[in-house]
Order: C-alpha cells, then sequence, then structure tokens
C-alpha cells in the first residue's frame, strides 16, 4: 500500500501526475504465474530468469560458406603466388562428423556448419577458385576469420533473458534456441470495463436526436486486447447510480482491475464517486493536475480490487488509460519497467497555457532536416478523439510553465497502444 492519505493531492486538491502514478503502481503487484506454450507466449512477460542450458554455439562453427583452413597454410599467398590446397571433404551444417583438418589441406565448409578439428579460419567461398579436388586462394587467412567460437554468445548458466522481458519475436526465437515449448509467464489480469451514459448507443444503432454513438466502449476494449488481455468483460449502464452500483458490484468480485468510464466529475448525472463510496471503494486520489484528464478517480475496493474511474471525454478516458492504466495492468502482468519511456523531442512551434497542471498535447512526430520535432496538432479539446487517432506522442508542457517555444525540447511520451 502507498503510503498516502485518501484523496493525495496538493495544496490546489490536485494530485500531480507522478505521486498519481506512483500510488497506482505501488498498489498493483504481479498476479502470479502460469506456464503457456510457447506459441501463446508473444506479448506476455517473463515470470523468472531465463537461464542457458548449454554454451551457445555448442561447437567451434562456420560463420560463412567457405573454406576452412590452416591460416599457417596460407600465410605466403599472394593474387600473383597463390597457393593451391587439396579439398578434403566437406561440412555441411547438421553433420555432427568430428574431422581433423591437416597439413596442407581444406575442408568445404557451410555457414552454421561444424570446423573441421585444427582449422582456424575460414575463406569464404567467393573469394576461392575451386574445381571439386583443389582450391586456390590468392591471399593470407586471417586467424580467427569466419569462425563462431563455442560459447562466445553465451555460457552454460548464464541468464540470458531477465525476469519481467516483454515476450517478442526474437524472444520467442530465444527461448525456441533453447528447446523450450513452454514458459512461465505472468497471469492475465480479468478486467471489467463500465461505460455510462444516457446518451450513448452502440456502434451500429441508428442515432436519434441528442445521442451520440459510444466510442469509449470499443476503443478501451481494444487498447486491452492489444496489451493481450483476453478476459474482459464491458458493461455500458444508463446514468442511474443503482445500474453503476449493480455492474460495479459484480464487477468487484470477477475482476482483478475495474475500469468505469464517464460519470467521474461533479455534475447532478456524475454518480461515479458516490457509487464507489458505497461498495468499499477507498479512494487514493480523485484528481489530477494534468490536461486532459483531471477528474481521474483511483483506489482500491474490497480486497484490494484496483479500481480506476475515467473521464468521459474520449480523449482523457483514452490518454487517461494510457497514462495510469496501461502501466498498471503491465505491473499486474509481471513486466519489470512498466512506465513507459519519455523521450526528449524539439517543438515544432510554440504553444501556450494556463499555469497549474502538466498539459499532454498530442503530436506528430516529423524529421526536419537531422531533428526529430513534435508537430502539436490545433485539436487539443479532449472531445476531439480524431487527433488522437493521428498523434504518434503526448507532448509534456510542465504545470507551471506557461507554455513553449519553438525548438525547445521537451518531455515527450510516445503513444504506443500494442505494448
Amino acid at each position: 500500500m502507498p503510503r498516502t492519505s485518501c484523496c493525495s493531492g496538493d495544496a490546489t486538491g490536485l494530485t500531480p501526475y507522478p505521486d498519481a502514478l506512483r500510488i497506482v503502481l505501488d498498489t498493483c503487484r504481479p498476479l502470479g504465474v502460469e506456464a503457456v506454450p510457447l506459441a501463446l507466449a508473444r506479448g506476455r512477460y517473463l515470470a523468472a530468469p531465463v537461464k542457458a542450458p548449454l554454451d551457445s554455439p555448442r561447437f567451434e562453427q562456420s560463420a560463412m560458406d567457405g573454406f576452412a583452413v590452416r591460416s599457417v597454410d596460407l600465410a605466403a599467398a599472394t593474387d600473383t603466388a597463390p597457393v593451391s590446397l587439396e579439398v578434403a571433404g566437406e561440412l555441411p551444417a547438421g553433420d555432427g562428423r568430428t574431422i581433423t583438418l591437416k597439413k596442407g589441406r581444406a575442408v568445404r565448409v557451410f555457414t552454421g556448419g561444424r570446423l573441421p578439428r585444427g582449422a582456424d579460419a575460414v575463406v569464404i567461398v567467393e573469394v576461392v577458385e575451386s574445381d571439386g579436388d583443389r582450391a586456390v586462394f590468392r591471399a593470407p587467412a586471417r586467424p580467427g576469420a569466419n569462425i563462431r567460437r563455442k560459447g562466445e554468445e553465451y555460457r552454460k548458466g548464464d541468464v540470458i533473458l531477465p525476469a519481467g522481458v516483454r515476450v517478442t519475436p526474437p524472444v520467442i526465437g530465444v527461448l525456441a534456441s533453447l528447446g523450450l515449448d513452454r514458459v512461465r509467464v505472468g497471469r492475465l489480469p480479468k478486467v471489467t470495463l463500465i461505460t455510462m451514459g444516457d446518451e450513448l448507443l452502440a456502434p451500429g444503432q441508428k442515432l436519434a436526436p441528442g445521442r451520440i454513438h459510444d466510442a469509449n466502449g470499443p476503443a478501451l476494449n481494444a487498447a486491452l486486447a492489444a496489451l493481450g488481455i483476453a478476459a474482459i468483460r464491458h458493461r455500458r449502464v444508463r446514468d442511474r447510480k443503482s445500474a453503476l452500483k449493480q455492474s460495479l458490484r459484480a464487477a468487484l468480485r470477477w475482476s482483478d482491475v475495474v475500469i468505469t468510464v464517464g460519470g467521474a466529475s461533479v455534475g447532478d448525472h456524475d454518480h461515479t464517486a458516490d457509487a464507489r463510496k458505497e461498495l468499499g471503494v477507498k479512494t487514493l486520489f480523485s484528481r489530477m493536475a494534468v490536461k486532459p484528464g483531471k477528474p481521474n478517480l483511483y483506489g482500491l475496493g474490497p480486497g484490494g480490487v484496483p479500481v480506476f474511474s475515467l473521464p468521459g471525454n474520449p480523449v482523457s478516458a483514452l490518454v487517461g488509460f494510457h497514462q495510469l492504466v496501461k502501466p498498471a495492468l503491465r505491473a499486474m502482468m509481471g513486466c519489470a519497467e512498466p512506465r513507459d519511456p519519455v523521450l526528449p523531442v524539439a517543438l515544432g512551434s510554440a504553444v501556450r497555457k494556463k499555469k497549474g497542471r502538466l498539459n499532454w498535447l498530442r503530436a506528430v512526430l516529423e524529421r526536419r532536416g537531422d531533428t526529430l520535432v513534435a508537430d502539436v496538432k490545433s485539436l487539443q479539446e479532449s472531445h476531439m478523439l480524431s487527433s488522437l487517432a493521428l498523434a504518434d506522442l503526448l507532448v509534456e508542457i510542465d504545470r507551471d510553465a506557461a507554455g513553449a517555444d519553438p525548438g525547445q525540447i521537451v518531455p515527450s511520451c510516445l503513444l504506443d497502444w500494442e505494448r
């Protein structure tokens, strides 16, 4: 549990984003471990370090197609005085024979194949003249050239992959090369998503006066699925506290994480705070010093279930998910570094803001000459989802700043919805 009081905040009553993220990550711990087939492990996080059962490479091998030689035999070779060696057979990749290379001979070898005993160099086939029985060399061979040494990548017992690493295609390749067909990974959370609003209709339904299609539900379902989460329950409820309480009560019993969207402000139809309180959800912060997304609530339900309540405006909901919920879910899945990286990027144009809140501005990353530039989009209101759909990053303008100038280096969070 974090060392914080209920509704943590500063003198303004708003919780700074770094403090909010710390509270979230302090209360969202890994859920446990399960073993899954290697083919199903992509996107998960390793639950334990992976150690090498063998050296890699397991044996001295050729790095190229060519001829294995003793470099001393070619020491005098020149273009005008070439050296001819007898070809004493070949060792294709996968051939387990042990061949000893004798003085004055060469062996035809192939990429990944065993190296003959006594050979200390491989000369690539492109520079060798060969008629099958003999090979002609017109230059010396450097000892060690084109050879993969036993254990040069790693030794038996070395930690190859630490715990918490995301299972990407190259990671799967490494695990497969070790002969593993199953892998221990962090368990995926079960998530309930509750979107609310009397005005909302499902996509595909005919719009009536005053109604809009629900963007938050499909978008957040997609954001959860992009993290590999399959156990998702989505409930769309009316702006009634009784309806919200009913869905929230069921969600707290079933879920590892609960996300509500909408009704988090202080209007007459905003019932989230009251419903949470009546169901025993302890609020750890209720408003953040950010824009968009000030009315973000976070707390723990009975049994310690994390409960996020995101604002209803689509941009605020998705930015809140990306900056708060996604790091929490990744931590619960066993990710070693759940926070997204923040990179320095030059600002493409001037921006102005009111002091008091950290601003996240939607921007497109562009290259101008040798410089990466953040082109801040003009459509920055919290209901303007189209600019977020095209954005590459969120530019951060400090809460105490009144803006930033063109060319100024500003921290920027890459918008990566797939990890």
